[in-house]
């Protein structure tokens, strides 16, 4: 089937809000190179569950689109049609199975030597998004606090060196409450500025029952989905004898199995309100390279794809101890939650995390006026950055968490 070839009902097997938005924007649809419309389509058939700056991104994208010169449009569209597509690949049912497709496709691509052309085609259609759409900026400027090194010793060298370069490193800070102050200032935010899955709460250990209780936040712990990623590697392991008995599975078999897991596959149980959330679980378990591990690698990446995807205004990540590290074998095998904890290598992981998490607020819509707080729990020292203090600069006055707060403001 061709893309011209595209009728409403093409889209039966998606889910309802996504049949719709599918119809909508079928004209377009039609108009389109295969290799791009499945990029497309990979998060049209996700639409049900997809958080508000998705939706938003994704329509945005369309609407842009209906609204060009046939001449613009294909302009836009010639770095794609001129990849060439073997007719088996034409042939696949790419329109209902989006994912599968594009994994057979990214194959095509490497073994014809054509990766690079379709990265250049995408970084141009990229491009031209950005430039042509316009940013929509927050209602009030994002913060993001990220405390690391629960459970973990001093190390015996300095913290923060990477984001000290882009703002303050304050060497003598009053540890006592502090945590609850930070807590106090997401919960403030989050009352002022309501909004779904505008304010997030991400722990590498569980979260207090005090936590969780609060419904103008997001919450994710890594604890709770761990027996949703053991029951990920049973369903990996059964589907690899199973298929292994009539041939070895290949890789896209396997990339096309997992990401086709449900929450309810994986256990994952809960209302049709909380659908993007645990989806949004699911993807972390089974995209995330070591999220269903270590808990420092969960937060970071439960941390990054927040602010990708729901990109809210208010973000808190919380460090935890990560059991210690084993040969893969055992680390697939054992509860992570019932392992010897590596305190001094989670606080290192948890170092980096902060500055990656910096690095991706950084990406958003209003970077500049951002605020990004990053802190050793318990201990005196944070970093702060904010357009309200001077860059690459150390402090070593006695100073509280709330007076840091009012200095970033």
């Amino acid at each position: 089937m061709k893309p011209g070839d595209l009728r409403p009902e093409s889209f039966a097997s998606y889910p309802p809000e996504a049949r719709t938005l599918a119809a909508k924007y079928l004209a377009v649809f039609q108009r389109m190179p295969i290799i791009l419309l499945a990029l497309i389509l990979r998060e049209v058939i996700q639409y049900d569950w997809s958080f508000p700056a998705e939706r938003e991104k994704l329509t945005g994208q369309l609407d842009l689109l209906v609204g060009m010169t046939d001449a613009s449009f294909a302009a836009l569209m010639s770095l794609f049609n001129a990849i060439p597509l073997p007719n088996q690949l034409s042939t696949l049912k790419w329109a209902n199975q989006p994912q599968p497709f594009s994994e057979r496709l990214t194959a095509y691509l490497w073994t014809q030597h054509l990766i690079d052309d379709y990265h250049n085609a995408t970084q141009a259609y990229q491009t031209f998004l950005v430039r042509a759409l316009p940013q929509t900026r927050p209602v009030t400027p994002r913060w993001t606090f990220v405390v690391i090194g629960r459970g973990s010793p001093k190390l015996h060298r300095p913290l923060f060196q990477p984001l000290a370069t882009h703002g303050t490193l304050f060497t003598q800070v009053d540890s006592r409450g502090a945590l609850e102050v930070l807590e106090a200032a997401l919960r403030e935010r989050a009352h002022q500025y309501p909004m779904d899955y505008g304010h997030w709460y991400i722990d590498g250990g569980d979260l207090l029952q005090a936590e969780a209780v609060d419904s103008r936040l997001t919450f994710v712990s890594y604890n709770a989905p761990v027996p949703a990623a053991k029951r990920e590697f049973t369903l990996l392991n059964r589907f690899s004898r199973e298929a292994g008995s009539r041939s070895a599975p290949g890789p896209e078999a396997v990339g096309s199995y997992i990401s086709g897991m449900s929450p309810e596959d994986l256990d994952l149980t809960g209302t049709s309100s909380d659908v993007p959330l645990r989806r949004f679980q699911v993807n972390l378990i089974t995209q995330g390279a070591g999220c269903q591990i270590f808990s420092t690698t969960f937060v970071q990446w439960a941390a990054r794809e927040c602010l990708h995807r729901a990109q809210p205004l208010t973000l808190f990540a919380r460090f935890a101890t990560r059991q210690c590290n084993a040969p893969m074998e055992q680390l697939l095998s054992r509860d992570p939650l019932k392992q010897p904890q590596d305190a001094e290598g989670s606080l290192i992981d948890a170092d980096m995390g902060a500055y990656y998490t910096w690095i991706n607020q950084s990406r958003l819509p209003g970077a500049e006026e951002a605020r990004f707080l990053a802190w050793f729990e318990g201990q005196s020292v944070a970093c702060a950055i904010s357009p309200t203090l001077p860059e690459g600069t150390s402090s070593s006055q006695s100073i509280n968490m709330e007076q840091i707060l009012k200095q970033m403001a």
